[in-house]
C-alpha cells in the first residue's frame, strides 16, 4: 500500500490489476477486496483505473459494477482473449454486453489493444 500511496503523491494514477497479468491469478473476491483496500487507504477513486476484465462475462460485470459504484476514473477491460478469431462485431458485442449489464452512466471503459505476436524470425529459433 505504501507504494500505491507514493505513486499517488507523485501525481500518478493507479492501474491496479492491469497489464502485468497478476489479476488473472486472483479471484473476483480477492480483486474486490484489494480494490476496496486501496480505496480505504485514502486513494481518490478518480485516480484509479482497475482492470476488471475476466474470462467469465459475469465476473467482468461484477467487478466492473463494483468499480463503477466506487467512482473510479475508468476500468481497463480485456477483450475475450481466450477465443481465437473473434470478429470486430463479436468484440463490440462483448463490450456492449458488459456495459449494458453494468448499467451505470459513470462507467468509462478503456480497451486493451493486444496485437498478435509477430512470427519469430528464423534467427530467434
Amino acid at each position: 500500500m505504501r507504494h500505491c500511496q507514493w505513486l499517488l503523491e507523485q501525481d500518478v494514477g493507479l492501474a491496479v490489476f492491469g497489464t502485468n497479468s497478476e489479476a488473472n491469478s486472483l479471484s473476483v473476491g480477492e480483486r474486490r477486496e484489494l480494490l476496496d483496500a486501496v480505496l480505504e487507504s485514502g486513494a481518490a477513486p478518480a485516480r484509479l483505473l482497475p482492470g476488471t476484465g475476466c474470462c467469465a462475462l459475469t465476473d467482468t460485470v461484477e467487478l466492473t459494477r463494483h468499480a463503477a459504484a466506487a467512482g473510479v476514473g475508468g476500468v481497463l477491460m480485456l477483450p475475450p482473449f481466450y477465443y481465437k478469431g473473434v470478429s470486430d462485431d463479436g468484440l463490440f458485442r462483448s463490450y456492449a454486453e458488459v456495459i449494458e449489464r453494468v448499467g451505470d452512466s459513470r462507467l468509462r471503459v478503456y480497451l486493451y489493444h493486444i496485437p498478435r505476436w509477430p512470427r519469430c524470425p528464423s534467427a530467434w529459433r
